[in-house]
C-alpha cells in the first residue's frame, strides 16, 4: 500500500526524495536526464488534465517570471480565470502553483501530492521523475480542477528539455537570452537561444521579447521550420517613458497599431516596461487584451518579490535577484535611473559556476561597501573565488558568511538616506527577505 502524507513536512519530504536538478547540477544535459517523456507519462496516468486546458508558454534567460506575472494580471483584469506556474519560490513552495492571485494551500498540495506515489510506483526505478517534473505534473492537475480559463507556463531551465513542454500552447513567449546555464545549454549565445527555441510549436504565434544579443535568426528559422508566426516585439510595439522613480515608470505605448497613453507600470526600471510590452503584444495578438481601464489597474498595482523589490523600514532594503552579469547590468542601470539614494551598501551572496567576476564588476561600479555573504542554498558554493572577484575590484569589501550577520553590518553602518542592496541569487534575495521582515 502506498504511504499517506498528512502533514505538508512529510509531503515535502516525499517531493525531494526525488532528484532535484534545481539543487543538483551533477548531471548530464541531454536527453537521458533532461527531457519531457516522464512528465507525459505522469499527466497520462492522471488522465491527461492537459487536455482541459489553454496554455501559455513563457522561456528565457532574463525576465521571464516578470512576463509570467504580467500575462497573469492583465488576464485576471479582463475577468478570466488563470493558472500560474513559476519557480523558484521565494519563501513557499505554494507560491509556484497559484490560481487568480491565491497560492495553493497546504490541505490542496497534501491531497493532490498524496494521488503520486501509486503513480510513481509505476516507473522503472532508472527513469524515476524529478522534483520539478512531479510539481508540474501537480500544476496541471490543479490547474484542470480550478478549471482555469488560462494556465501560463514558465519554463525552469532551457526550454526543449523543460517539463513544461509538455503542453501545447495558444502562444509562446520568449524574453531576452542572455549567458546562464553554460554548463548545460551551451557556452555560445545562439546554442541558449537554440534550447529556449525548443517551445515552439507547430504553427502556434510566437512572440520574440527584447534582445540584447543578436539571437533573432535563431528564432526566426526554428519558426520557420514549424510555420509558426513570429512577433518581434521590437518591429510591432514602440514606447516612450515619461517619469521613472522607484516606484515605477510611467509611459506610453503603441501595441501592434493600438496606442495605449499614460501607462503607470509598477515596477522600475526600463526592462519591466519592456516585459510589459512584451506581455501587452501577446495578449493583443490573442485578442486577450483587457478594456483600457481594467489594463491601467493592473499593471499599477503589480508586486514582483527580489525583483527590484524595495522594502522600506529600519533602512531601505532593495532585493533583485539578479544572478549573471546581463542581469548586474541592467540592476545598475535601473539603480542609476530611478533610485536617489547617499550611500549604497551591497550584499552579495552567488552560488558556484556563475559568472561572479561579471556580477561584482557590475556592482562595483556603484557600490560605496561592499558584503560578501553565503547563499543559502544546498546548491555547491565558491565563495572564495566571490571574495576575491570582490577584492580585485572593489577596496572595500568584507566576508561576512553568515547572510543575518551581513544584514546587520549593513544596518549598522548605513542610515536612512542609503539603499541596501541585497543580490546575486535568489539564495540570497529568499533568506533576507524572510529576515528583514522578521527583524527589521
Amino acid at each position: 500500500m502506498a504511504q499517506v502524507l498528512r502533514t505538508l513536512d512529510e509531503t515535502l519530504d516525499y517531493l525531494y526524495s526525488f532528484i532535484n536538478y534545481e539543487v543538483d547540477s551533477s548531471f548530464a544535459y541531454g536527453a537521458v536526464h533532461y527531457n519531457v517523456d516522464r512528465t507525459v507519462k505522469l499527466l497520462e496516468l492522471l488522465g491527461n488534465p492537459q487536455d482541459h486546458l489553454h496554455f501559455i508558454h513563457v522561456a528565457g534567460t532574463k525576465g521571464k517570471g516578470s512576463v509570467c506575472t504580467i500575462l497573469d494580471a492583465l488576464l485576471r483584469a479582463g475577468t478570466q480565470r488563470t493558472g500560474l506556474f513559476t519557480s523558484p519560490h521565494i519563501e513557499r513552495i505554494n507560491e509556484r502553483i497559484s490560481v487568480c492571485d491565491q497560492p495553493i494551500s497546504d490541505g490542496e498540495f497534501i491531497d493532490l501530492m498524496n494521488r503520486f506515489p501509486p503513480l510513481i510506483d509505476k516507473f522503472d526505478r532508472d527513469s524515476m521523475p524529478t522534483t520539478f517534473e512531479i510539481l508540474t505534473t501537480m500544476a496541471a492537475q490543479y490547474f484542470k480542477e480550478k478549471e482555469v480559463d488560462y494556465a501560463i507556463l514558465e519554463t525552469g531551465m532551457g526550454g526543449r528539455f523543460d517539463s513544461t513542454n509538455f503542453c501545447d500552447p495558444l502562444m509562446s513567449i520568449i524574453t531576452p537570452i542572455s549567458y546562464d546555464h553554460m554548463d548545460k545549454l551551451g557556452e555560445r549565445i545562439k546554442d541558449i537561444a537554440g534550447e529556449k527555441a525548443g517551445i515552439i510549436k507547430p504553427g502556434k504565434p510566437v512572440v520574440l521579447g527584447y534582445q540584447t544579443y543578436d539571437v533573432t535568426d535563431v528564432f526566426a528559422s526554428a519558426a520557420s521550420k514549424l510555420e509558426a508566426p513570429l512577433y518581434r516585439v521590437k518591429a510591432h510595439c514602440s514606447f516612450e517613458i515619461q517619469e521613472s522613480s522607484e516606484r515605477g515608470t510611467l509611459f506610453d505605448a503603441e501595441v501592434f497599431g493600438k496606442g495605449i497613453p499614460g501607462i503607470f507600470l509598477s515596477l522600475a526600471g526600463r526592462h519591466q516596461v519592456e516585459n510589459a510590452v512584451t506581455a501587452l503584444l501577446g495578449l493583443e495578438i490573442l485578442n486577450l487584451l483587457p478594456a483600457d481601464r481594467a489594463l491601467h489597474h493592473a499593471l499599477s498595482s503589480l508586486e514582483l518579490p527580489t525583483r527590484l523589490e524595495l522594502i522600506e523600514g529600519k533602512r531601505r532594503f532593495l532585493l533583485d535577484s539578479a544572478h549573471n552579469e546581463d542581469s548586474a547590468r541592467v540592476l545598475v542601470e535601473t539603480l542609476r535611473s530611478s533610485y536617489p539614494y547617499n550611500r549604497l551598501v551591497t550584499i552579495v551572496g552567488i552560488v558556484k559556476d556563475k559568472d561572479a567576476a561579471g556580477i561584482i564588476n557590475r556592482l562595483a561600479q556603484v557600490s560605496d561597501l561592499l558584503i560578501i555573504t553565503d547563499p543559502v542554498t544546498h546548491k555547491d558554493l565558491d565563495t572564495d573565488t566571490v571574495v576575491a572577484a570582490a577584492r580585485s575590484a572593489h577596496s572595500d569589501t568584507l566576508l561576512l558568511r553568515d547572510i543575518r550577520e551581513a544584514i546587520g553590518y549593513a544596518v549598522d553602518n548605513s542610515d536612512n538616506a542609503d539603499i541596501i542592496l541585497i543580490t546575486g541569487s535568489f539564495y540570497t534575495t529568499s533568506p533576507a527577505r524572510s529576515i528583514i521582515m522578521e527583524k527589521w
